[in-house]
């Protein structure tokens, strides 16, 4: 039996917890909306569990509404990714490549959340549905707070969301200008 040249770990599915989560930017007023989670008075950014059936796009979307309250879409950007084209015309190499306007994951963040346990978040950008009536947030659990693109990166509690959102900065900046 041959071994894989690759390292690699195997879970099964009662093992690992899939999860999406978006970086919600409010671009009229080029800010980022975070969670200030008040059980632990940690600034983090909107995520959950994917549920049975459901894509981990509307994951991303529906959890981020949940628990900000805010109505939002994913936004398209132009995103450097190893994914396949839409459209292969033969032998497609296995390297990073230029996809512009596409609503795919920015980030894949892995956890481990127990022993042979993952969780797996895809990361996503997001904009506010602005115009749309806000609705309940889960006030027992967040508070939701907008910030400018500077004092988000200073904040926010964890150094992954941190790159993250200097990550879909980038991304917003460089797909739409200074919105």
């Amino acid at each position: 039996m041959a071994l894989s040249q690759f390292e690699s770990a195997l879970y099964m599915a009662e093992n690992f917890v899939e999860s999406a989560g978006t970086i919600l930017f409010r671009l009229s007023t080029r800010e980022v909306c975070i969670l200030q989670l008040l059980s632990h008075h940690e600034y983090i950014l909107s995520k959950g569990r994917r549920s049975l059936g459901e894509s981990i796009r509307a994951t991303a979307t529906r959890e981020t509404t949940e628990e900000t309250g805010i109505p939002c879409r994913l936004l398209p950007v132009s995103l450097v990714s190893r994914l396949c084209p839409a459209v292969e015309i033969g032998h497609v190499p296995d390297e990073p490549r230029l996809f512009k306007d596409v609503c795919e994951p920015i980030a894949l963040q892995t956890r481990r959340i127990g022993e042979g346990e993952t969780k797996l978040v895809w990361w996503f950008v997001a904009a506010v549905n602005e115009g749309e009536p806000v609705g309940q947030h889960e006030k027992d659990k967040f508070d939701v707070e907008f910030h400018s693109y500077d004092t988000v990166l200073e904040i926010l509690t964890f150094k992954d969301d941190r790159e993250l959102v200097k990550k879909a900065i980038e991304l917003v900046t460089s797909s739409y200008g200074n919105v």
